[in-house]
């Protein structure tokens, strides 16, 4: 008897011998759904829901959702016999990307190690290595895609109706309640209970990939393009377009290409002769019409056609963080290359990386300078990079893999978009960016790493199981 349930298509047991009757089965069947369940309610919580959905769990004692879920599946696995882990783990084709996953939490280790040692604060220099263990979440991402080739679409079908409907609300009118998440500090840093989506991109992106035809998803594209849109996060954007992309360079469908970026005008046309000008989101400053959004996206490369287009107490605004950035990164450069300890090494979990920005506030704790590729190289050096830069190549490598397979599109998207926005934002160093891009990288990986055999509902008519060294 083969590893698996031929009548369900679904894998079962690691053990070859063991027999399964039609009780345990569907026990199993029943467990594994439940798994998948969660994993799709993390995709669509972090994407669609944001930092408020990072913070559901324990926050007083600084625990939530992404690390209770992860104890909880390396614990309990969503298998009876065989643990997710084990079924991912010893997937054939990712030896290369294991070890370089063990080095990266090996060395991670170390500096959180090497920050308590140089007096930083513990718990500071214990929650940077969320960093090195969020990848974690790959596995289960490569679990449910071996599971269930055919949840990534859906998936990304929920995620679009939820980013679309809550991003809406919560650009007209949530981001105006005064709602913080108990247990979060009364201070500058308290977390807002409703935070803005981070999913348009993705959604959009994803609803190209997948939907053969658009017309009947019209309304979920012009949902979410509005929503990214009225968000005014210009990463995304930049995000969005480099998915778009690489979708017209595999596919080479200009059309599909072609009404993404017509959707986006014709939205903006549209406030534009409507004259809709709304106040923007908490915090984002300006407001949200044809021109702001234009200025904002203009401001980083000219601020004198920015200026002909908003206020000028707007174009601080849209200006301000650019500079501070930039400033902020030439500092830490300058730190980290003081000494050739630290320019290996760098500065270890835990230090205090706002101080070298005096554009914060003295006293503020900020732990990221919204770029991981400085994040990497303040606390972890030269070696943290190559180490971050080397497992990002064979995450693309793999997802190449899985496209040749497959031809779908959407992993080597997402992997562009979600590492572009990596860039300007805090992103693989917090759970509502590491987690949902492990899951979905995960679950676009597996097809390539899986036996060719499928059934006609699409599932793996085979599950994964090691044949010889990995």
């Amino acid at each position: 008897m083969s590893a698996l349930d031929d009548s369900a298509g679904l894998p079962l047991a690691s053990s070859a011998n063991v027999q399964r009757t039609p009780t345990g089965a569907q026990e199993q069947n029943k467990r594994a759904g439940m798994w998948i369940g969660i994993t799709g309610l993390l995709v669509v919580g972090y994407l669609a829901g944001g930092r408020s959905f990072a913070y559901v769990g324990l926050p007083w004692f600084s625990i939530y959702v992404g690390e209770l879920v992860l104890a909880a599946f390396l614990m309990l696995g969503p298998t009876k016999q065989g643990r997710w882990t084990e079924i991912a783990w010893r997937a054939p084709g990712l030896k290369r990307l294991k070890l370089l996953f063990l080095l990266s939490f090996g060395y991670g280790s170390f500096q959180a190690l090497r920050g308590i040692a140089g007096g930083h604060p513990l718990l500071s220099a214990a929650r940077d290595t969320a960093f090195n263990y969020y990848p974690l979440y790959l596995l289960l991402g490569i679990w449910v895609g071996l599971w269930d080739t055919d949840f990534l679409r859906r998936v990304i079908r929920i995620l679009a109706w939820c980013n679309g409907c809550y991003g809406l609300a919560y650009a007209l009118f949530l981001n105006q309640l005064g709602w913080t998440w108990p247990g979060t500090p009364e201070t500058s840093s308290a977390v807002p209970f409703f935070t803005e989506p981070l999913g348009s991109a993705i959604s959009l992106l994803g609803l190209l990939a997948f939907e053969p035809k658009l017309r009947r998803v019209w309304h979920l594209l012009a949902l979410n393009a509005m929503v990214m849109l009225f968000v005014q996060m210009r990463a995304e954007w930049l995000g969005f377009f480099l998915g778009l992309f690489v979708f017209t360079w595999c596919t080479k469908r200009l059309k599909q290409m072609a009404a993404g970026a017509a959707l986006l005008a014709t939205l903006l046309v549209v406030m534009y002769f409507a004259k809709i000008e709304l106040p923007s989101p908490e915090g984002r400053g300006g407001q949200i019409s044809t021109q702001a959004i234009v200025a904002r996206a203009l401001a980083p490369v000219s601020e004198n056609a920015a200026s002909s287009l908003a206020a000028e107490e707007d174009m601080v605004g849209y200006t301000g963080t650019t500079v501070w950035r930039l400033f902020w990164w030439a500092e830490i450069w300058n730190r980290v290359h003081a000494s050739p300890l630290s320019t290996l090494f760098g500065l270890g979990y835990g230090y205090p990386i706002g101080d070298l920005n005096p554009f914060i506030e003295p006293g503020t704790f900020i732990r990221t300078p919204h770029n991981d590729f400085f994040y990497v190289l303040a606390y972890s050096g030269w070696i943290g990079v190559i180490l971050f830069v080397s497992f990002q190549v064979e995450l693309l490598c793999r997802l190449v893999q899985g496209y040749v397979v497959t031809r779908q599109p959407f992993g080597l998207m997402c992997w562009a978009g979600l590492i572009t926005m990596s860039m300007f934002g805090d992103f693989f160093e917090a759970p509502m960016g590491a987690i949902p891009f492990y899951l979905l990288v995960g679950m676009a990986i597996a097809p390539g790493i899986a036996v060719p055999h499928r059934r006609e509902t699409n599932r793996i008519r085979q599950p994964l199981r090691a044949v010889g060294p990995a």
